[in-house]
């Protein structure tokens, strides 16, 4: 604006100066004087006008282009947060110990002594086969026994006389073998009868079919009557060992299992309550058609709400993070394998601008999209996470800050 009143002054003088000598030259002039100066006024006030319009225009655009220019930058403030990271199952309830009960012996089925659902101890019969035919193999083996053993006991005395006729030399020594053969004969005997008798005292034991822990009948396969071979599942068996949650998971995702991980189980039957589990197991080996693993859950279930063969979801907490600096992954520009940097933005005077500071970091693990900043980074800092251009230090950049909910792009590297 000086310059401008400078310019205007100039030419006012020179105008007015000019006007003067001409007046003074010519008489005609005189009568036209007063018009004159009106005219010559506007025509300076006019490219007075001009120049003022000119100048500040220019310099007004020059300043807009210079601040379009700036790279444009979108920023995040820095905070100390928590995180938790989850993966989501889907599963059934199962028994911890589920038994296919088996009969060891044939035989028909005679009765069971519980209904589906019913509590079990320990030892009690839950169903038994006919015992006839192994009661009279009993009887025949307990009879062939007694048999054996009065045949021992006869073969033995008899041996016993033999030899004290031996010694008074009233008997010769092969008769005296003879009866020595003969009784131990007789003892192999009675030994091979004990043998078999206790072989069919024990297939008498195993016509009833016995809890192997405290339990529940969970479902009567075979009915009574029927005829059952070792290879027959009569029942199902489920023991009071606990119940788990199994699910099938992807072989990309297993990697991020590990024993011991919390586990929070929602069932569709009890929409109000949540379960609480631990992960117990994860198979060796993956399944070659699903190519997924199995992981077992144990669950608490006191109350006996969960059943088996339920569906249910499962939410599994692989990481949790408490008060920690988590900057987008995308953000960190790696120098080498220990060498990090984090570009940030400290603002200046004018409005939503400043100058960038690429901040040397060290990180920690990597948590989904998000690192951990161990050090370099403060709090309140505005981070940069999404750039329009390349960033140095010092860089003078326009900068936008997103909150949490924004969608944020990496930055270029």
């Amino acid at each position: 604006m000086e310059k401008l009143k400078y310019y205007f002054c100039l030419v006012m003088d020179t105008m007015i100066l000019f006007i003067e000598r001409k007046l003074s030259n010519s008489p005609e002039w005189l009568k036209k004087r007063k018009k004159m100066i009106y005219i010559i006024i506007l025509c300076v006030f006019i490219v007075a006008a001009g120049l003022g319009g000119y100048f500040f225009f220019f310099k007004k655009s020059k300043k807009e282009d210079q601040s379009q220019s700036l790279i444009q930058v979108k920023t995040m403030r820095l905070k100390k947060e928590d995180f938790i990271e989850k993966y989501t199952v889907m599963g059934s309830i199962k028994g911890a110990l589920e038994n296919d009960m088996r009969f060891e012996i044939e035989g028909n089925l005679a009765n069971y002594n519980f209904k589906e659902g019913d509590k079990v101890l320990k030892g009690q019969n839950i169903c038994s086969l006919n015992p006839k035919d192994a009661m009279t193999k009993v009887e025949y083996a307990q009879n062939r026994y007694k048999s054996e053993q009065s045949a021992y006991r006869s073969a033995k005395e008899r041996y016993k006389v033999y030899e004290e006729l031996f010694n008074m030399k009233d008997l010769s020594e092969s008769k005296l073998y003879e009866a020595k053969f003969e009784t131990e004969s007789a003892q192999l005997r009675a030994r091979a009868a004990q043998s078999e008798l206790e072989l069919a005292q024990s297939n008498l034991k195993k016509t009833n079919l016995v809890a192997p822990n405290d339990g529940i009948l969970a479902e009567i396969i075979i009915k009574p009557g029927e005829y059952v071979t070792p290879q027959d599942v009569v029942c199902k068996f489920i023991s009071n060992q606990g119940t788990n949650f199994e699910v099938d998971v992807p072989e990309k995702e297993i990697q991020k299992l590990s024993v011991g991980q919390k586990v929070k189980i929602l069932s569709d039957s009890y929409p109000d309550k949540e379960f609480e589990g631990t992960l117990a197991e994860i198979a060796p080996v993956v399944k070659e058609r699903t190519r997924t693993g199995n992981v077992k859950i144990n669950v608490e279930n006191d109350e006996g709400l969960l059943r088996s063969g339920m569906f249910a979801r499962g939410i599994i907490f692989i990481k949790e993070l408490n008060n920690v600096f988590l900057v987008s992954s995308g953000s960190i520009i790696s120098l080498n394998d220990t060498a990090f940097l984090v570009p940030i933005v400290v603002p200046d005077s004018t409005p939503s601008e400043g100058t960038v500071q690429m901040r040397p970091c060290t990180i920690g693990d990597k948590v989904g999209e998000k690192t951990i900043i161990l050090q370099g980074l403060n709090i309140g800092e505005l981070v940069v996470v999404e750039t329009q251009g390349q960033l140095s230090d010092g860089i003078k950049v326009k900068f936008q800050e997103l909150q949490e909910d924004d969608e944020q792009v990496p930055v270029e590297q």
